[in-house]
């Protein structure tokens, strides 16, 4: 049994204490917000609170979420609490969608990111394999035969520069042996060998007739070509292995991250989801819509009826016959005329030669009655 307080010796309280001090758990406030989720699993049941805490640790707004849901609340405007309920699950969904596409930009991104790495990987391997090579590789081989890399051209383009500012001052007298070893080692390339042999014969000759000047400007040619046939390799180099083009950066966008399947159908579930309960939310508003017009057309039926309350004993008053003399709502024709003006009055289509023939028996008995 572990000794109490009472029983400890003056030496193990004081350790007990230094060790409490130690152990205060987080002490900032971002530390104690991640703090306050380690017993979080699933989160289904977790507070507002809770919620607002996760979307800040996940680099979202939690007023932004907030007045999308009030504007999809203010849209579909839910008049109980399952609709209230079906609209806020709508708003979470489409959230947790947004979250998805957020993903798939960040995967690309990240694509973007391993490749400039890469590249900038690649360059100093090669950088480094061609620091590497010893002098008297180089010396018998020359740079221009050496693996390429941006130090190698650096080298050449110095040394090229180096003998055209020799041509450009017309300076043959220094010595450029080591410039050409060093450009094409033991055995130069035909193009190394006649900038040697044109420079060595102009400090020997001079550039006084006319044929040394057209041997000079050969010479300051043939330097120039192999700088511009230099600067083409080393562009191509940039191309190939430093810098990124368009098409490539676009490759770099394709779906082959092998995460991309789980997110594609977790956002298809999403798409469903948000199918689902718009189309119940919808088919409940339409209900109670269908309903809420029942009961206003009832009311208003019933309201009539207690406005005009004679309108149910109105047939009953017009098939009431004459007594003591008075004239009763509806009669009987009393002559002929009426008869047929009854008849034409009936909105049935009569032919035309019944319609004069009965034109002529009412004007006759008209006249009849008019005589004294």
């Amino acid at each position: 049994m572990e000794p109490t307080n009472d029983h400890l010796t003056p030496r193990q309280l004081e350790s007990r204490r230094e060790n409490a001090r130690k152990s205060t758990g987080p002490r900032t406030a971002a530390g104690k917000r991640r703090a306050s989720l380690n017993g979080l699993k699933y989160g289904y049941y977790t507070g507002p609170h809770t919620m607002e805490q996760s979307m800040l640790l996940l680099g979202e707004s939690p007023q932004e979420f907030h007045a999308f849901r009030d504007s999809l609340i203010a849209s579909r405007q839910p008049a109980d609490a399952i609709e209230q309920m079906l609209v806020e699950d709508i708003a979470m969904l489409a959230w947790k969608k947004r979250r998805i596409n957020r993903a798939q930009q960040g995967l690309q991104l990240r694509s973007l990111e391993m490749l400039e790495l890469a590249r900038h990987r690649q360059v100093l391997e090669v950088g480094r394999e061609t620091a590497d090579i010893s002098q008297d590789e180089v010396l018998k081989s020359g740079l221009r035969r050496a693996r390429q890399s941006p130090a190698r051209f650096g080298e050449i383009l110095s040394h090229l520069a180096t003998l055209k500012a020799f041509v450009a001052r017309q300076d043959y007298s220094q010595d450029i042996s080591g410039v050409i070893t060093m450009l094409y080692g033991e055995t130069p390339t035909l193009r190394g060998a006649q900038i040697a042999h044109s420079y060595r014969e102009l400090g020997e000759q001079g550039v006084d007739t006319e044929e040394q000047r057209a041997l000079a400007s050969a010479l300051k040619i043939a330097i120039e070509e192999e700088t511009r046939d230099v600067m083409e390799e080393y562009i191509l180099f940039l191309q190939e292995h430093v810098h990124i083009s368009p098409a490539l950066r676009d490759s770099a966008l394709a779906p082959v991250h092998p995460e991309w399947t789980a997110i594609v159908r977790h956002e298809y579930t999403l798409d469903r989801l948000i199918e689902r309960k718009l189309k119940l939310l919808m088919q409940m508003q339409r209900a109670r819509k269908i309903e809420e017009r029942a009961e206003a057309e009832a009311e208003t039926r019933a309201e009539k009826q207690k406005r005009i309350p004679f309108l149910k004993n109105e047939p009953e008053r017009l098939l009431i016959p004459k007594q003591n003399g008075q004239k009763a709502n509806r009669t009987e024709p009393e002559s002929e005329a009426e008869k047929l003006l009854e008849t034409r009055s009936d909105g049935k289509n009569e032919p035309e030669t019944n319609r004069k023939t009965n034109r002529a028996k009412f004007i006759k008995a008209r006249e009849g009655k008019n005589q004294p």
